[in-house]
């Protein structure tokens, strides 16, 4: 794969790169066509992870969808990357769910969440990557596109600079 970019919805960007994304994913993709590579390398964006949400009303996983903001141009790469054979690339960050907020349930962050687990209709999570790849599965459903790929492009946990660091 060749990621164009990373993370370019980022909330910290304030849309800077909402525009530009998917013609520079065009362009990477058409040039590793034009060399003859293009069904054997993929373009893709990886995007991280604050793209989707579950509402407050309901916060449960199969709530999730894309953040209204990014929701247009989300959809539109989804398109792209599905009519091209590529996965939707993500990023989750366990530890930014705790970095942001001092009272989650440092547990749920270490994948031993079971007394504060998360129940969603028959499914039971108990750690916080799981519960976020599912909003994006169901973000995807609602998106029109179930069968998406995923892949995980980054996941960590800083060893240093913070006081839950390991």
């Amino acid at each position: 794969y060749v990621a164009v970019g990373n993370e370019p919805f980022l909330k910290a960007y304030n849309a800077t790169y909402l525009q530009i994304t998917l013609p520079a994913l065009k362009n990477v993709q058409d040039a590793l066509n034009r060399a003859g590579l293009g069904n054997q390398i993929k373009a893709t964006v990886p995007l991280n992870a604050d793209i989707y949400e579950s509402p407050e009303s309901n916060p449960v996983p199969s709530a999730g969808d894309f953040r209204p903001g990014v929701k247009d141009q989300t959809i539109q790469i989804i398109q792209y990357l599905y009519a091209n054979d590529a996965p939707f690339t993500v990023n989750i960050y366990p530890f930014l769910s705790l970095y942001g907020n001092p009272y989650f349930p440092m547990d749920f962050a270490f994948f031993d969440g079971s007394k504060n687990a998360v129940k969603d209709g028959s499914y039971v999570y108990t750690n916080v990557f799981d519960a976020n790849y599912d909003t994006l599965v169901a973000s995807l459903r609602k998106a029109g596109y179930p069968e998406m790929k995923i892949i995980v492009g980054e996941i960590g946990w800083p060893t240093d600079g913070d006081i839950n660091a390991n």
